[in-house]
């Protein structure tokens, strides 16, 4: 049987910062003829623990190309800046990267800085990749040519979300959301998709939590108290982690349903070793215990270097990487405009098959698994069993893009 453990999350971070080490603003890589790659993320702050899922995917990917000899035989250099978590200070760190002489950005890991970012792109003229924070809004009514995205956006994930529990005895949701715009938009398009395919499903109830909340447990109890079919998490990172414990006490995961994003991803299960809920559900685009060998490759090779199993948001950071390497190649130079045009034509090879930003809302098209949690002997860790794989059918079409953008 496996043992409940109630970690302090004061643990949970260090245990996790000791695998690799806390990355600093710096750079990487010989500085003379070097081309320079643009980094920001949440190096430190309430987020700093998931920094060991992001950074070594994007140091990875500049390190194999510096080792087979760079591009056009000049070096890459990552130009790293910590934004804290705070969007106050975007705007100053993306300027210093600037003033480094970035040509392309990748990051950042909070949806408050992805508008910053975006805006600042089209400002300065200087293409970037957002990973993480994958609001919809950026991909209509804001966007612009400079800025691409690689985490599946919310109205995909929404599709995927209504098809499954419409498959399922549910017909009450309870929902206990970070209160930032992704987590909005995630679960407005999943009550727009639902009402679709099995208008008998109802909201009894939702609570809207500041973004770095740890205390759930007075949260927890009202839920509960509206006995749902499902308790839908808008939830994520170290506050995640820290629900988890509180809803063990009340015995939350063996009374109702659980189902949110990321929470299959190795940044949250790792912690718990043996003791992570089993019968979570969500979608995952990085199942890391996948039997084939793109997979097999990039999760060998993540965990020889962090001794970490990769996480969702790990495979948005590798991937952007890539991206920003494969438009350096294609274009041959280093202008914006080229780089732009580089990225909307080129192919990745990515652990998950071969993927391509669309011309008109510059998304990758990423597979998305939905899968339950649980354990097999070959981890220590849970994986998602059960999935069923979803490809580009659940992402709004071009007609769909350019309608929501109108309404700008």
């Amino acid at each position: 049987m496996k043992k409940i453990l109630f970690i302090s999350l004061t643990v949970i971070v260090i245990t996790l910062l000791s695998f690799s080490g806390c990355a600093e603003e710096t750079t990487s890589g010989p500085a003379a003829g070097t081309i320079k790659i643009g980094y920001m993320s949440s190096l430190s702050g309430p987020f700093a623990a998931v920094e060991q899922f992001t950074t070594p995917a994007v140091q990875m990917v500049i390190d194999n190309v510096n080792a087979a000899g760079g591009i056009n035989g000049r070096q890459l250099e990552l130009v790293m800046r910590d934004d804290q978590g705070d969007p106050s200070i975007a705007s100053v760190k993306l300027n210093e990267l600037k003033a480094a002489g970035i040509v392309i950005g990748v990051g950042p890991l909070l949806d408050p800085m992805a508008e910053v970012i975006a805006q600042w792109a089209l400002d300065n003229k200087i293409p970037w990749i957002i990973t993480n924070a994958a609001t919809m809004s950026l991909s209509t009514t804001k966007f612009n040519k400079y800025e691409f995205h690689t985490k599946p956006n919310p109205l995909a994930l929404a599709r995927i979300y209504a098809k499954e529990i419409s498959k399922q005895d549910i017909t009450t949701i309870y929902e206990i959301g970070a209160d930032m715009l992704l987590a909005h938009e995630v679960y407005d398009f999943f009550w727009q998709e639902i009402k679709k395919v099995k208008p008998s499903v109802t909201e009894v109830g939702a609570n809207w939590v500041g973004g770095f909340e740890m205390e759930f447990s007075n949260i927890i109890s009202a839920a509960l108290a509206k006995n749902p079919d499902m308790i839908m998490s808008g939830v994520a990172g170290p506050p995640w982690v820290s629900l988890v414990q509180q809803a063990q006490r009340f015995n939350l995961f063996d009374k109702t349903k659980v189902s949110g994003n990321h929470l299959l991803g190795s940044d949250l299960t790792t912690p718990f070793g043996d003791a992570y809920p089993t019968g979570i559900q969500g979608p995952t685009w990085c199942p890391f215990w996948l039997d084939e060998k793109p997979m097999k490759d990039f999760r060998d090779a993540y965990l020889a270097r962090t001794k970490l199993y990769p996480a969702d948001i790990t495979i948005e950071y590798y991937l952007a990487a890539m991206a920003a390497v494969e438009a350096l190649k294609k274009a041959g130079n280093t202008n914006a405009d080229s780089l732009v045009s580089a990225l909307e034509k080129i192919t990745i090879d990515g652990p998950t098959g071969k993927l391509h930003f669309r011309d008109f809302d510059h998304q990758l098209v990423q597979p998305v698994w939905w899968a339950t949690t649980g354990y097999v002997a070959e981890y220590p860790i849970a994986i998602g069993l059960n999935m069923t794989k979803y490809q580009e059918e659940v992402y709004p079409t071009k007609d769909e893009i350019l309608a929501l953008r109108s309404a700008k």
